[in-house]
């Protein structure tokens, strides 16, 4: 859902500076995830026709609404598609214009998400009038492109993706959006990463969707573009309670389905995906296929069988993979079984009949069982082992210059020994581990969140984790992934 509002706010805020010299107005519409489902749709669509549009550009979808499209066309409205989304089958011919990765010649390009799909087209604007677009646009863009980059997982091994990721993350250090100053200033954080983008303001973002059932999404297209900060620290007080209260059913989430998967752990129905249902809440069944995939290590399917799903016997939900493994490509083998879907190699939406659940999983888990044995070994690479000697300011700063870290290009996991003594208690399933690590009397920050129980406080430990930004203690923090014993691991 971020990837669609950051998309809409940077093509309205464009226009919005056109708007005047051309005399046109836009107007943004976002799809109620929760009565209509996601993109252009046959349920969403006589919403679109109301508003008597002349021109409708879609932001990260419409390859798969062909038969919208076709509607549109007959109605004498012309339809733009901007998308990253894999595609079934042909692109939609009724478009005007279809601006996708998967169009451009070159791999890497296919690799950027929907939000810089977006600002290609803005740059077209420009360019069919062979003209250079203005300075204006990537510098009011690049912190919508970046925040879509790493909220949609696009590889930072990509070179356009570092720089859009690295040029925006500085744009929100200076504080040129209102909003993300407004929202640091709430959030009380100083200095900007990666881990900023994707677990502090991405996940807000994401929360206006997924919880607000009365306004959905559309205050936070508002909340970009607004120079207001009254207005803007009002929904950033929104966002927060949004946040609050996807982060209960996201933790109660996760627990139900933890209990169900050890329910049947000596005999699963699956053996190469984890398949959960229940009364979720639409909103957090995303993130909680994604949490019980890094767990597993395996694909995961959450499938909510709230709201009308017993009258209709329809059930949606989400799934999310591994690496190793594409789920677009796994989905689209066996779509027959589903009534509708769509997503990319690493994440997807279904709505699928229970009647045809059984029958599309156990096709699903059967394929991957035919996947070499190494796609399931969740290897841990080392990069080095650590001293007291060696954590110096100028270790740190070089730490950081190698920035931003993310998807492909993971930050270096270092190996080291130290005591863990007991910090902050918080109130968390799994109970995650937040203290000091001692190391030759030197004191450093630290979290240890997967395999905490596998740590106990004031025992000498070796642990192997990274090296990231606390803004609660404004220092430097080893985030802890697991134990070792070994000495000598290199990667």
């Amino acid at each position: 859902m971020s990837a669609t509002i950051l998309a809409a706010a940077l093509i309205q805020g464009v226009l919005r500076r056109l708007a005047g010299h051309y005399g046109f107005c836009s107007e943004v519409m976002l799809s109620d995830r929760f009565t209509e489902g996601y993109g252009l749709n046959a349920k969403n669509l006589d919403r679109l026709i109301l508003l008597q549009p002349k021109l409708v550009v879609t932001v990260d979808c419409g390859v798969s609404s062909g038969a919208e499209i076709e509607k549109l066309k007959s109605l004498g409205i012309d339809v733009i598609i901007t998308d990253h989304h894999g595609f079934k089958g042909d692109y939609p011919t009724a478009a005007v214009a279809i601006v996708h990765p998967g169009l451009a010649s070159s791999s890497q390009a296919q690799s950027i998400s929907g939000c810089c799909v977006a600002w290609h087209l803005m740059r077209g604007l420009w360019e069919v009038h062979n003209r250079n677009c203005p300075e204006w646009l990537m510098s009011d863009s690049l912190d919508l492109m970046a925040l879509g980059a790493v909220c949609d997982i696009m590889p930072l091994n990509v070179p356009e993706n570092r720089f859009i990721v690295r040029e925006g993350m500085r744009h929100i250090e200076q504080g040129r959006r209102t909003a993300f100053q407004v929202m640091r200033e709430s959030c009380n954080w100083r200095r900007v990463s990666t881990y900023t983008l994707g677990f502090v303001i991405g996940p807000r973002i994401n929360a206006a969707g997924r919880m607000n059932k009365i306004n959905g999404a559309e205050p936070v297209v508002e909340w970009l573009l607004s120079r207001d900060k009254k207005r803007c620290a009002e929904i950033v007080k929104q966002l927060e309670s949004f946040n609050s209260e996807r982060r209960r059913e996201q933790e109660d989430s996760i627990q139900t389905g933890l209990s169900q998967l050890a329910e049947y752990a000596e005999t699963p129905a699956y053996q190469n995906i984890s398949v959960i249902q229940g009364d979720f809440h639409e909103g957090v069944v995303g993130i909680v296929a994604s949490k019980l995939a890094e767990k597993f290590n395996r694909p995961a399917f959450v499938m909510a069988t709230s709201g009308d799903s017993e009258e209709s016997g329809m059930l949606r939900g989400s799934a999310r993979s591994i690496q190793g493994v594409d789920l677009f490509q796994l989905i689209e083998r066996h779509q027959d079984h589903l009534a509708l879907w769509g997503g990319h190699s690493m994440a997807a939406g279904l709505n699928i009949c229970n009647d045809r659940m059984e029958g599309f999983f156990r096709a699903v888990d059967n394929d991957l069982g035919l996947l070499p044995p190494e796609t399931w070994e969740r290897v841990r690479w080392v990069d080095g082992r650590l001293s007291a000697e060696d954590l110096t300011d100028t270790f740190f700063e070089n730490l950081v210059t190698m920035e931003p870290y993310g998807e492909k290009f993971p930050p270096f996991v270092w190996e080291l020994s130290g005591r863990i003594t007991r910090g902050r208690i918080l109130d968390r399933p799994g109970k995650p581990k937040v203290g000091t690590i001692v190391i030759n009397s030197r004191n450093f920050p630290f979290a240890m969140w997967e395999n905490a129980e596998q740590a106990d406080f004031e025992q000498e430990l070796t642990f192997y984790g990274s090296w990231e930004y606390n803004d609660y203690q404004k220092a430097m923090q080893f985030r802890a992934i697991g134990l070792t014993r070994t000495e000598g691991k290199s990667g």
